[in-house]
């Protein structure tokens, strides 16, 4: 612990060190002697065993010594250390014990922290490159993390390095072969063709990490595949069953696994991709289940008919969380495959009477404003909503409802107009929201402009089809995601695009319009003075 009293606090660690019952805990007596050392004042007595097992003859002793340094530097980080000491570190490097040698470089980039760290120039990076198979796995790895500062001076010896990497991208050990290959990636980049030969390289030790005992370790080997996968998308084509979830496996893996599954599809295989997934859709763990409806409705952008197929069967069975799920992913799906939207307006027959999820009441509503016109039930679902609107708690509901009362009545008028004027009213007159209020005075004002400019901002695009399909999409250079292999980044990427993928109506995420130029001459003050005027 740092110190953090005066005087007070050093008679206390007086009278706990005459303490007879300390003395006797080897313990308690153990973390007093700690708190002394830690004493700004003991710190000259410190530096000068510190410096004296710099040069002891046990390996074991200089190891401490050198961590000694370190821990120094960091009770008194304004306080400059001696330049002998640095340049002793510095030749430690060459210490013939490999632990010695690492402790040096961990001791080093933290005295030099200010200073950008160790200096790696060629010597030093030939040499520990060189006496990297005499080290731990964590020593490995501090070596290879350290060396991505180093930039090759010549081609010739970028190869050389290369040569003396290679060996370690294959290793058993995870740890080393992700650093090796960020190392790898890092010293390549201006060599894309090298940089995907790496990448084949290290398939078969991510694919024996994604079976790993242990959790973390599959979690960690699936996200970073999944980097991979953005610049050779059918690296692991061959080996798409090693994704398959097992039963036992946590959410969280089964969700990356199914992503994995998404990117892995082609001709031969999306059958079996698509029926394992089918199984997924019904897994008694809600998050496994809409996951898995999502995956199959990112395959439905190559492969739409055998999809929609499934999703329409799910529709069948009659569960909150999974119709919820199926009508999101219909709604995106529609979005960027015009072409499924007959499929999909049938499929939407009655499904209100199953949903309870606002997020997936959001997407129907979405549905039945934009593909009103095609589902004969969606002027008598809107009304049974618009009845019991004021009952309703969510705000998100009731923005969406307005805005598809208001696309419905656009091409049928004569089912619903009636309705629109009492919830345009309620809007207006009964609700204390001012965020729906605004909306619905900004769509009363908009009918007054006329039919024509409502349905210039109203009936705006229905589908995005240039997001394109999930196969034959372009590549990715590595050089846009190496940066962040073998760090915390890719565990946190897919689920935050995972997340995103279905969260609001489709065109407020990929679609900004530009202002109308006559739409804003049109709603000029005059025009709404003048019905200011009638509403008085």
């Amino acid at each position: 612990m740092p110190y953090l009293g005066g005087e007070e606090t050093v008679r206390e660690l007086r009278r706990a060190l005459s303490n007879p019952n300390v003395q006797s805990d080897p313990l308690r007596y153990r973390n007093t002697i700690l708190k002394v050392i830690r004493l700004p004042s003991l710190v000259e007595y410190v530096e000068q065993p510190l410096t004296a097992g710099l040069r002891d003859r046990a390996a074991c002793v200089r190891r401490v010594a050198v961590l000694g340094w370190a821990k120094l530097h960091n009770l008194q980080p304004s306080s400059e250390i001696d330049a002998v000491v640095v340049n002793e570190l510095y030749s430690l490097l060459r210490d013939p014990d490999p632990v010695v040698m690492v402790n040096c470089l961990r001791a080093l980039e933290e005295i030099l922290k200010e200073e950008g760290g160790v200096a790696i120039n060629k010597p030093i990076t030939h040499h520990l490159l060189n006496r990297l198979k005499e080290c731990d796995i964590w020593g490995q790895c501090e070596v290879l993390r350290v060396l991505q500062r180093y930039r090759p001076q010549s081609e010739d010896e970028l190869f050389d390095i290369l040569s003396l990497l290679d060996s370690f991208l294959v290793s058993p050990h995870p740890p080393v072969m992700a650093a090796t290959l960020s190392l790898f990636l890092s010293v390549s980049s201006s060599l894309p063709a090298v940089s995907l030969a790496a990448l084949e390289r290290v398939s078969g030790p991510l694919l024996a990490a994604c079976g790993s005992g242990s959790r973390e370790m599959r979690f960690a080997a699936v996200c970073h595949i999944q980097l991979l996968l953005r610049s050779v998308p059918g690296l692991l084509g061959v080996h798409y069953k090693r994704f398959f979830c097992g039963y036992a496996e946590p959410a969280y893996i089964k969700e990356r696994k199914m992503q994995v599954l998404v990117e892995l599809v082609n001709d031969e295989n999306v059958a079996m991709i698509l029926d394992e997934l089918k199984g997924y859709c019904t897994d008694v763990n809600t998050d496994t289940a809409q996951a898995a409806i999502s995956a199959i409705g990112r395959i439905g952008r190559s492969y739409s008919d055998r999809c929609l197929q499934i999703l329409t069967g799910l529709l069948g069975l009659k569960q909150d969380h999974i119709t919820s799920a199926v009508v999101q992913t219909m709604r995106d799906l529609v979005w960027v495959c015009p072409q499924c939207s007959d499929t999909v307006c049938l499929a939407l027959e009655g499904c209100e009477e199953t949903l309870q999820d606002i997020q997936g009441r959001q997407a129907l509503l979405w549905l039945l404003g934009v593909y009103g016109e095609r589902i004969s039930s969606a002027p008598y679902t809107l009304e049974v909503l618009i009845d019991g609107v004021r009952s309703e708690a969510s705000l998100g509901i009731k923005m969406e409802l307005l805005t598809a009362t208001m696309r419905l009545f656009l091409c049928r008028p004569a089912e619903t107009q009636d309705m629109l004027g009492r919830l345009l009213h309620y809007c207006i007159e009964e609700t204390t929201d001012m965020c729906m209020r605004d909306q619905a005075l900004l769509y009363y004002r908009l009918l007054h402009c006329g039919i024509e400019e409502t349905r210039k901002v109203l009936q705006g695009r229905r589908s995005d089809p240039s997001l394109g399909v999930l196969i034959g999409r372009p590549t990715k250079p590595v050089s846009q995601w190496a940066r962040c292999f073998n760090t915390l980044e890719p565990l946190s990427q897919g689920a935050v695009e995972a997340e995103s993928a279905s969260r609001g109506s489709p065109e407020h995420m990929t679609y900004n319009p530009k202002p109308n130029a006559d739409l804003s001459d049109t709603l000029s003050c005059s025009h709404i003075q003048e019905i200011h005027s009638g509403e008085s």
